[in-house]
């Protein structure tokens, strides 16, 4: 008979663990058992057998549940489901907080832990198929397009993916540069994690202990040492996204950990080795921002070896097409049929598309979404700007260069968003881009900022 999963039971008490133990066993699953965190972090280590799961006490002597919780990789290794009788209602909502999937109180009911042993596993094997499906999808072969640009795209990846060369990957909001990180992490043949941090969207405060982690009373409200995302990359890839938006100061200290592949944490005072390959990605013109000194040239130059560019959509109307086939059969199925009503293909072809691929799966969703029993049909009206939002500047380029007339055409479609929206967190909801963004994008167009 096939042994059932293997459950990892971290609690200090003895009878508690024979207890588990029994009825674990009564289940069908195969237990191990540690009697403090660094005897766990030890075994979910362990690459012959590691454990599907862990069943964690939250206090025990020494470093406690949620002080291990909060110091492993995000995404948590296995599930884990935590059983304890004398946490506070704050400890239980901080360990759900740190990636537990759920909280059983002692003494547990037989019912109410298996429920949720069983609930667990199910979502951990969730999780690690849609992990499998977005490998899948990374595949340099999945990047979708019929264009030359595409098709030169899967050539270059191929090409430089099994380096460890560093890549800067431009383009603009929504061309797909996190697919291609996938992509080249993929092809890189790297045993490791792809790990994304988006500079834009985390506090500058807070960037520098997410990348370089911290230890414990490093600062307020530091009660453990945590790995930054530079350290859960490690024998993979990093993905720093949006790069453009970090800090001048952390900037020089990223630089460092390139040239010294070393890495240190807040509040420690040893340097820990790292073998990470470092891509970047942004939708910012970085030689434009050395030279008004808003992003350091050493930095640029160690970040540039290979700059590779997605054109947007609009430059390569070939791939509309592929692309609404594949987001049809990603929201209605695999089997699903896109199709196009008169006229919908030269509207897909005559629309701008300002948020590229983003926005062209948007309307793939929305349609799949507002469908009845019948076929998802692609009418011209589904792609026609929202109202108030302007044309398209015309080809004639006058005396303005390419970067001027894009910069106009976002000014104006900001404007109207925000006459829509009626403030900034409306207009960025209406254009589906985070506020901070949106925020630091109206400053940098010079337009007036309002509440």
């Amino acid at each position: 008979m096939k042994p059932g999963p293997r459950i990892l039971i971290v609690d200090d008490d003895p009878g508690v663990i024979r207890a588990l133990r029994g009825l674990l066993g009564d289940e069908g699953f195969t237990t191990v058992e540690a009697r403090s965190t660094a005897e766990a972090a030890r075994l979910l280590e362990a690459p012959d057998a590691p454990p599907a799961l862990m069943l964690l006490d939250l206090r025990m002597p020494g470093e406690t549940g949620l002080e291990l919780l909060a110091r492993l990789p995000k995404p948590l290794p296995v599930p884990v489901v935590v059983l304890s009788g004398e946490a506070s209602p704050a400890e239980a909502v901080q360990a759900l907080k740190l990636g537990a999937t759920d909280f059983v109180e002692k003494p547990p009911s037989a019912e109410r832990l298996i429920t949720a042993l069983r609930n667990a596993l199910a979502l951990g094997s969730l999780r690690e198929e849609r992990e499998r499906l977005l490998d899948e999808l990374a595949r340099p072969g999945h990047l979708v397009g019929d264009s030359p640009a595409m098709e030169a795209l899967r050539q270059l990846i191929a090409r430089v993916g099994p380096s460890d060369t560093a890549v800067l990957i431009t383009g603009e909001t929504g061309t797909g540069k996190e697919r291609v990180a996938q992509a080249l992490h993929k092809a890189s043949g790297r045993k490791g994690r792809l790990v994304a941090v988006n500079c834009a969207a985390i506090p500058a405060t807070l960037l520098e202990s997410e990348l370089f982690g911290h230890e414990r009373g490093a600062f307020s409200g530091a009660v453990a040492r945590r790995t930054g995302r530079v350290e859960q990359a490690q024998g993979g890839t990093l993905l720093l996204d949006e790069l453009g938006d970090m800090p001048l100061e952390l900037q020089a200290k990223l630089l460092r950990v390139l040239e010294t592949r070393q890495v240190e944490r807040l509040g420690g005072t040893l340097p820990v080795p790292v073998d990470v390959r470092i891509l970047a990605a942004t939708h910012q013109d970085l030689t434009r921002a050395v030279k008004e000194g808003r992003f350091r040239q050493d930095l640029f130059f160690r970040l540039n070896v290979l700059p590779l560019h997605l054109p947007p959509l609009r430059e390569r109307p070939e791939d509309l097409l592929p692309l609404a086939r594949v987001f049809a059969a990603e929201f209605a199925g695999p089997r699903a049929t896109l199709v196009l009503a008169p006229g919908a293909e030269a509207a897909l072809r005559a629309y701008p598309w300002p948020g590229n691929v983003r926005e062209l799966r948007n309307v793939i969703e929305r349609l799949n979404l507002l469908r009845g029993d019948g076929p998802l049909e692609l009418r011209p009206d589904a792609v026609t700007a929202p109202a108030g939002t302007p044309a398209a500047p015309r080809a004639t380029l006058g005396d303005k260069s390419y970067r001027e007339h894009v910069e106009d055409f976002e000014r104006d479609l900001i404007r109207a968003a925000l006459r829509e929206g009626e403030s900034i967190a409306g207009a960025a909801r209406l254009l589906q881009v985070d506020r901070g963004n949106l925020y630091r994008r109206i400053k940098a167009l010079g337009l007036p900022v309002t509440p």
